[in-house]
């Protein structure tokens, strides 16, 4: 079952009829409309005042996001390719790097750059290339079709025959024809909006909505909140009643499946009120007697949506989550990280650099309670972000699954002189998956701060009127990043690449939470 099946196949039987004489389908959707950079100021954002005749400021960083398509009925290999460089030897190293498999009609992405050279090779051998490509910043979107040199009505036929002969699956076929549609719609959504179309169309019925109903873009009722803010600076108060720990109860057991029913939640909500408090301050005592606190999220970024919250952790949850990171509570074993790279220099940077682990919110009352806190801030239903029984149904939940919507939590290491190149946290789910899953939305959370020099989280793409080189945030501990790998429309937002400045003294603790929208692939 899905979202849109019907009408996902009601589309395609409509090109299928049309194709022949050349028509195209007619329709209409919503696109999500970039702000111009005058509305991101007001007149108290650094003096400034919005104006029409401002213009965004040149950006020295010239990556983006591209993705690969492979329109055959073969898996194919996606190598990037560097050429030669200098080495021992007297005519240098080809300096060739894997990027991934990319199954038959199905695609690939990965960050680049212009100048940047890719191949296609049978899995094989790489040396029987079968489409190059050298990257320009007016194409992002990259197919390799064998059947690119016929005409429209010659790929109808070469079709045809292929279905009669057997030499294909009708489910191939459909997915051919699917991303056609789709490129078709990439086309309109270019040359609309100035932005390469990554996503797949059509989108799920159900997408997302910001606080408010008539900024609201989608098919059908809003699933998932959507945080909008419109000029930096902007703030939005949040109360949640998952108050901070102060201190910590000797024994923290996993918590098992029946810990969630509703009276045994209620009884350990009860119990942890004596190590909580709603305020951040630390000459507060554990159980100050407020039931809620309120959370300022803090508008750092409009393009792309970045936000943060200064006082997201208390001080005893970040020892806390250092501890669990650093081995001290010997539960949470941190490994070398594996970086998905276009280019061998990334890889070659980062590899070995940094280690992470990961924990879920089961891991003890604390982190469960961290995990509530996101839900609040994020104005998700909790529910959604843990394993369900099929009686355990959130209101207005049509989804088909009982799985989580959110990954375990990420914990990382980064040592002295350590750095992580720009990339994307979105991800390009299959043309028929038509629920198209995504990583909806990034909590990053820092964990160290004050020691620490370097390490900053780069925005390089964050668009604003005098910075060229983006928006870079200053690591604080306990302070919080919130920012969505997706615009309104579902599109994902190649404005959400980011990177981690090189960490010049001591090491760097994170922990990082990944929200899926509609499901978690």
């Amino acid at each position: 079952p899905s979202l849109v099946d019907d009408e996902h196949v009601c589309l395609l039987h409509q090109y299928a009829l049309n194709k022949p004489a050349g028509k195209s389908i007619r329709g209409t959707t919503k696109v999500f409309d970039q702000p111009h950079v005058s509305t991101f100021y007001t007149s108290t954002t650094k003096g400034k005042q919005a104006e029409s005749n401002i213009s965004p400021a040149s950006l020295t960083f010239t990556g983006f996001a591209s993705k690969f398509i492979n329109l055959s009925t073969k898996p194919l290999n996606l190598y990037w390719d560097g050429g030669y460089i200098a080495s021992s030897g007297p005519t240098g190293d080809n300096h060739i790097q894997f990027v991934g498999t990319i199954p038959p009609f199905e695609s690939v992405g990965t960050a680049t750059q212009p100048g940047h050279s890719f191949f296609l090779s049978a899995t094989y051998d790489k040396e029987h290339v079968l489409k190059r490509w050298t990257i320009t910043e007016d194409e992002a979107v990259l197919y390799y079709d064998p059947w690119s040199d016929l005409s429209p009505d010659a790929q109808q036929a070469e079709a045809d025959t292929w279905t009669s002969e057997g030499k294909w699956t009708e489910t191939q076929r459909f997915s051919r024809d699917a991303w056609i549609v789709d490129r078709s719609f990439g086309r309109d959504y270019l040359v609309q909006t100035s932005r390469f179309w990554l996503a797949a169309f059509p989108q799920p019925l159900s997408h997302y909505a910001s606080e408010h109903e008539e900024h609201a873009i989608s098919h059908g009722e809003p699933y998932l909140h959507m945080w909008r803010g419109n000029s930096i600076g902007q703030t939005f108060t949040i109360e949640t009643t998952n108050l901070y720990f102060k201190s910590l109860p000797d024994y923290l057991p996993r918590l098992q499946g029946g810990d969630y029913e509703i009276n045994i939640e209620s009884q350990r909500k009860l119990e942890m009120a004596q190590y909580q408090s709603s305020t951040w301050r630390n000459d507060e005592d554990p159980g100050h007697l407020e039931s809620s606190m309120e959370l300022k999220l803090k508008t750092l970024s409009v393009a792309p949506q970045v936000f943060e919250v200064r006082r997201f952790l208390s001080k005893v949850e970040v020892k806390h989550l250092i501890d669990l990171a650093s081995g001290v509570k010997g539960d949470v074993l941190l490994n070398p990280s594996t970086v998905s790279s276009s280019t061998s220099e990334n890889k070659k940077k980062e590899a070995g650099t940094s280690t992470n682990g990961w924990i879920h919110r089961e891991q003890d009352v604390v982190v469960d309670t961290i995990f509530r806190r996101v839900a609040d801030l994020l104005k998700i239903d909790e529910h959604l972000m843990r394993d369900r029984v099929p009686d355990d149904a959130v209101e207005g939940d049509s989804l088909p699954t009982n799985e989580r919507i959110v990954e375990a939590m990420q914990l990382i290491r980064h040592e002295e002189g350590q750095e992580y190149s720009p990339r994307h946290d979105f991800a390009y789910p299959p043309i028929l998956n038509r629920y198209q899953p995504k990583r909806f939305a990034t909590i990053l959370m820092y964990l160290t701060g004050a020691d620490l020099e370097g390490g900053e989280t780069v925005f390089p793409k964050s668009v604003t009127t005098d910075n060229h080189d983006g928006l870079k945030i200053k690591p604080q501990s306990g302070k919080a990043l919130v920012y969505y790998n997706v615009l309104p429309d579902g599109n994902t937002d190649d404005l959400s690449q980011h990177g981690g400045s090189k960490v010049r003294n001591g090491a760097q603790y994170l922990a990082s939470i990944w929200v899926w929208d509609p499901i978690i692939n």
